[in-house]
């Protein structure tokens, strides 16, 4: 399979790369503009009302936390995926090989009009049914997701919830499974990067022999392959970057301008805080175009030639869309005018409505994720103090009810973790499990009952009290509103549940208690959900269910977030409050983000800084 075009250096195939994307670029962002329009407008929402559909069918209200797994495991939610699974991946497929076919051609220096490649895309479609269907759509959602702008439009990324990352490096068993798993999944991308163009190239049929081929192509070549690739990245990369600062320090000027005029200076600033965002949307429109380029030429260095069966179409009956009288020929006003109606949408989804412009300027609360775990081990008081000296908001405690019936400040059911004891919590009384140490780190302390933590915080920090279960518990609701009533605690705290059940039960019995329902997966229906906030797990948080939260009047909090830059990005967002473990940081971050859009600018950018 190797030939003399494998020894081409490696700075003239980067060069290649970018001609090939010079030649052909026209047409692939025109199709990507296309596409993503077509997925922003019709396919995301189709696929949502058909979803929301079989929801009603099965008789859910919603699908959220464990009813999400219930809902998967009836007929409805069955069909649905038996719907929905197939659909996903082949507008997924359509767009990656049309990309190919576009780079391939842009390789050859031929022209091909976008129908013609949609309809060479469409050819393979029945190809898919046939052989491996399951494996080309598990490497289709599951391992081609790449982030950073190299995924498909419709499924732009695959995140990992940060609430079983987080958990799992917390122990050394947990962060090998951890390694092991993002190494299988990076090894396989790897592996397979090739795939997709034996399928539309070479006409491969069959998953498991495209796989192959693409295994062998890469033998003996990782390294050079890596160079190639990386090269590649760090351009792009530069060029996300000019685009940030142009993008930003263009509405940071315009702010710093008109900061004094407050009729303009709010909107000014939520367009400031958003447009990182849309300046990596518009990177998005180059990215994918130049993985394309870059693995398609790669591809071409290194396969036999004389395999490939993609042929230029020779009927004009469909005339090419770029060439001569093309139909986009005819057209280019409307196709920019097209692309800019797509940029304007997106800046329009990444902007809040004109009379939340204020929302930024409203009072984040920060909550310290199991308290301050930096100063002490998690839900311990030297925890909880540390987050009173941080100047949190609110300390975030869990709570399990004990074998005497107390409830214990603590998170694990099991205290293997925490203090070498091979015993559950429900096993031991709460006089038991205050002999018990808790180790974590180089930090120790013991675990009190929620009493003695209301006490000890009491005018000092307010507690976000998660109420958890094990299975085994007596009287729990009854016990827990018990506690707070006897402490006089009900304006120093709030409380939240996993469980929709619990959640229910203490709005119904304490009504005077605010009660939010923790989600950590599914779709959300804010209309639906009975509580008086709602707490989502970082990977769920989007413009759309921020402002759904906001026209409920549900305030939204976000867990866990622990990146300076993530508590940048929510804060800019319009979210109520975060938990996080890193307290001092987020507060820090927050009084950034207040000082304007230049300061937030130079703070990025010293964050670039290797």
């Amino acid at each position: 399979m190797t030939n003399k075009a494998s020894k081409v250096p490696i700075h003239k195939q980067i060069t290649d790369i970018f001609r090939i994307l010079t030649f052909s670029y026209r047409e692939i962002l025109i199709f990507e503009l296309l596409y993503k329009t077509l997925t922003l407008f019709i396919f995301i929402p189709a696929i949502s009302s058909i979803f929301r559909g079989f929801l009603r069918l099965g008789g859910f209200a919603g699908a959220t936390n464990y009813e999400l797994l219930q809902f998967a495991m009836s007929k409805y939610g069955l069909l649905c995926m038996l719907i929905l699974i197939p659909t996903a991946t082949l507008l997924i497929f359509i767009e990656f090989s049309v990309l190919i076919i576009l780079s391939y051609y842009g390789h050859k220096r031929q022209r091909i009009g976008l129908v013609s490649a949609f309809l060479q895309s469409l050819s393979y479609l029945p190809s898919l049914f046939k052989y491996g269907f399951l494996g080309m759509a598990a490497y289709l959602l599951l391992f081609l997701p790449l982030g950073a702008g190299l995924g498909s439009s419709l499924l732009p990324s695959l995140d990992i919830p940060n609430f079983i990352t987080g958990e799992l490096v917390k122990t050394g068993k947990g962060t090998l499974l951890l390694i092991g798993a993002l190494g299988v999944i990076l090894f396989f991308n790897v592996r397979w990067t090739f795939l997709l163009h034996f399928v539309v190239i070479e006409g491969v049929k069959g998953f498991r022999k495209a796989a192959r081929k693409s295994a062998a192509l890469l033998k003996k070549r990782h390294i050079r392959i890596s160079v190639v690739m990386l090269s590649v990245l760090l351009l792009y990369l530069l060029v996300v970057l000019l685009l940030a600062v142009v993008i930003v320090g263009a509405v940071g000027l315009l702010y710093t301008l008109w900061e004094r005029q407050t009729v303009f200076a709010g909107v000014v600033r939520i367009v400031a805080l958003k447009s990182a965002l849309l300046s990596f949307y518009l990177a998005t429109l180059f990215s994918m175009p130049l993985y394309m380029a870059a693995i398609t030429r790669l591809y071409m260095v290194k396969a036999d030639p004389s395999h490939a069966v993609l042929q230029l179409p020779e009927s004009r009956g469909l005339k090419d869309l770029f060439t001569g009288k093309g139909l986009l020929h005819k057209h280019k006003r409307k196709i920019i005018v097209l692309g800019s109606i797509t940029v304007l949408a997106a800046a329009l989804a990444l902007l809040p409505a004109f009379n939340e412009v204020q929302i930024a300027d409203n009072k984040v609360e920060i909550m310290a994720h199991r308290g301050y775990v930096s100063k002490g081990p998690e839900n311990t008081v030297e925890a909880i103090q540390g987050a009173i000296e941080a100047k949190a908001d609110f300390a975030e405690i869990d709570i399990l009810e004990t074998k005497d019936g107390d409830l214990a400040v603590i998170h694990d059911t099991s205290l293997k973790r925490l203090t070498g004891t091979h015993a559950q919590v429900y096993d031991l009384t709460m006089d038991e499990l205050r002999e018990l140490e808790v180790k974590q780190g180089d930090l120790t302390g013991r675990i009190s009952s929620l009493a003695e933590v209301m006490n000890m915080a009491r005018g000092k920090i307010k507690l976000n009290i998660e109420i958890k279960t094990h299975g085994m518990e007596k009287n729990l609701v009854d016990t827990f509103i018990r506690i707070v009533r006897e402490n006089h605690f009900e304006q120093e705290c709030v409380v939240q549940s996993l469980d929709y059940e619990i959640v229910q039960q203490v709005k119904a019995a304490a009504p005077e208690l605010k009660v939010g329902y923790i989600m950590f997966a599914g779709v959300p229906d804010m209309g639906q959900i009975n509580a008086d906030f709602v707490v989502m797990e970082e990977y769920m948080v989007k413009e759309s269910v921020i402002a759904s939260a906001k026209r409920h009047h549900k305030p939204l909090y976000v867990w866990t977030v622990n990146s300076t830059d993530s508590m940048g990005r929510f804060f800019s967002m319009g979210v109520d409050g975060i938990i996080t473990d890193y307290p001092e940081d987020a507060i820090s971050v927050e009084e950034e983000v207040r000082m304007g859009p230049l300061s937030a600018l130079t703070q990025w950018l010293n964050s670039l800084s290797f």
